[in-house]
């Protein structure tokens, strides 16, 4: 790859590679739960940002600005009378400690600021958490937000209507008030208790962020979070279809856990669907048209996906004891890193495609989002008749920007890739996408590795990614992740009523389900992998080492070697739940 003094050959402008029509995140380190946060905000304010706090304990010039400490202190001035023995230096230190590791989102500041940490809003565990949202912190979270706004904010049953399961779940105890603010209800909060649903975490965040108000959210349009099309719906439904369910156990689940359970889920779907994102748009810049849905959309649980190509994640559950078995999800990781790669290309053309589109499209077609902006694009502009000359000024830009004013000569690297792209048959588009990828590779290589460390929770139990170096990453499935999974598996709907129970499931019907659903594999490499006896040999020690897993988590009871008594229990049971709210009537 080039060095610095090459990559200065390309503008700004050239550089640019985010296409939101295509996928909204920047591919950077994102944090997950400020993204869950932020999407509280969102969900209050119909999309809007808060931009100014007039909250004094989080003014640049306020002593230890944003530090947890202090943001306590505020809410115990003010509204002290709820809490306790807080004479006890003590007491009150404990309560600082337990608000900072437990509730507050810490952020660094920066280098000039001495590099300390400061509030940059609370973790997602009530609507109310909104009331501290600090927008002094930079965001983080890479509009991560902004895909779970918009997949989220039309679904009647989990969003929009006045009893949706969002609502009834984090927004316990309090009722509206104002434009975005909240209220403490006293008479919903003796009904909790009075039903045993009253947790002392959030009686303490509730009575906490009493003495606060909301910040008012900004009306300006560039405040707005912009609405677009996804480019697999399919993966999107399947998210809003597994949250249902995952909500019928609201009543089953301590509240904490469900939170993270929650979490787990839609940051493994916002996975899911950047990987199908890549072979999306690997394809449609290939073959000149986007891809089609495979049939209807499953049934709620239904162990099939209808997006546009199955994913084949191997995951290693042996824990890296079986040499195969690592060496094979080690490999599957490198290939699919490898599509990545091709994605650069493909997400880069059709960056560029749109900018030379742009006088040509009618201010009506401007407007056009998602997959319909897509197939305009592909069948109106990638075999244009001015689509050469157009990036040959790019091309000869590039040179120009790289020429030795001592000796003339153009840049040799920049001459190779020219040279090689011609005896390749490539059309100007095509040799202007593979100048911005030679020079653009180490950057977005590392931003990506990034993203997907995050998304697929490298090395933790939301995850299903381990391991550092794209030679030694390889997929796996966390305990977490597992168990959400699993409680979602378990469930089956009952005819006579509609109504959703669990029950134990074979083992084999599970590891099935997770192929079908999410393209999670245990006990085989997918279609047209290779075959042979050491590598089947490995995956039926994968199967059992999934066995110990379970076992292990407490899911799995084995009463013989039939395969029908080789059985998945739920950790959580229900029997008879809807999954969607109840209908509002005024």
């Amino acid at each position: 790859m080039a060095g610095t003094k090459s990559k200065s050959l390309l503008t700004r402008q050239q550089k640019l590679f985010r296409f939101d029509v295509i996928y909204p995140l920047d591919a950077n380190n994102v944090d997950v739960e400020e993204a869950m946060s932020r999407l509280f905000v969102y969900l209050r304010t119909g999309g809007r940002q808060i931009t100014r706090t007039d909250k004094v304990f989080f003014t640049d010039d306020a002593p230890k600005s944003g530090d947890p400490s202090v943001v306590l202190d505020a809410a115990l001035d003010q509204n002290g009378s709820h809490f306790t023995g807080l004479s006890d230096d003590t007491r009150r230190k404990l309560m600082a400690d337990w608000f900072e590791s437990h509730f507050a989102l810490l952020s660094r500041k920066g280098k000039v600021r001495g590099g300390e940490y400061r509030m940059s809003g609370l973790r997602p565990l009530h609507f109310t958490v909104i009331k501290l949202f600090n927008p002094r912190v930079k965001r983080q979270d890479r509009y991560l937000s902004d895909l779970f706004y918009n997949a989220l904010k039309d679904d009647p049953a989990l969003t929009t209507n006045p009893d949706s399961l969002f609502k009834q779940f984090f927004g316990l105890g309090v009722r509206t008030h104002g434009d975005n603010d909240y209220r403490v209800d006293e008479d919903a909060l003796k009904a909790l208790a009075q039903n045993h649903k009253l947790d002392v975490e959030m009686l303490f965040l509730l009575r906490l962020l009493e003495a606060f108000e909301t910040d008012k959210h900004s009306t300006k349009p560039d405040d707005q979070v912009p609405n677009f099309s996804f480019l697999c719906p399919e993966q999107i439904d399947l998210m809003r279809q597994d949250l249902k369910l995952l909500f019928l156990y609201k009543d089953h689940i301590p509240r904490r856990e469900l939170i993270n359970y929650m979490t787990t889920l839609m940051v493994f779907h916002a996975a899911l669907y950047f990987f199908q994102t890549v072979r999306i748009t690997n394809v449609m810049v290939s073959n000149g048209k986007l891809p089609s849905p495979r049939g209807e959309m499953p049934k709620p649980g239904e162990p099939r996906s209808h997006a546009p190509f199955d994913l084949d994640f191997f995951c290693d559950m042996t824990g890296g004891h079986n040499e195969k078995v690592d060496a094979l999800s080690k490999q599957r990781f490198v290939e699919h890193f490898k599509e990545v790669e091709q994605y650069f290309k493909s997400a880069f053309t059709m960056r560029k495609l749109e900018d030379f589109a742009g006088p040509y499209l009618s201010s009506d077609q401007k407007k056009e989002r998602g997959r319909e902006y897509i197939r305009l694009l592909l069948t109106g502009y990638l075999k244009h008749k001015d689509l050469d000359g157009h990036f040959n000024r790019d091309i000869q830009s590039v040179r120009e920007a790289g020429k030795e004013e001592e000796t003339g000569q153009y840049n040799p690297e920049v001459e190779r890739i020219i040279e090689v792209c011609g005896k390749r048959g490539l059309n100007k588009l095509q040799t202007f996408v593979e100048i911005l990828y030679n020079f653009q590779y180490g950057t977005l290589r590392d931003q990506h590795r990034k993203l997907i460390a995050n998304l697929c929770g490298v090395d933790q139990d939301r995850g299903f990614l381990a391991g550092k170096g794209r030679a030694k990453r390889k997929y796996v499935l966390g305990n977490e992740l597992l168990e959400v999974l699993i409680q979602i598996a378990v469930l089956e709907q009952r005819k006579a009523d509609g109504r959703w129970q669990s029950r134990p499931i074979p083992i084999r019907q599970f590891v099935d389900w997770l192929r079908g659903r999410y393209g999670l594999l245990i006990d085989t490499l997918g279609p047209g992998a290779p075959e042979g006896e050491e590598t089947n040999r490995a995956l039926a020690a994968n199967f059992e080492a999934m066995k110990t897993r379970l076992r292990q988590l407490g899911f799995f009871t084995d009463l013989s070697d039939a395969s029908n008594s080789q059985t998945i229990i739920p950790r959580f049971v229900i029997v008879g739940e809807h999954t969607t709210a109840p209908t509002h009537t005024a």
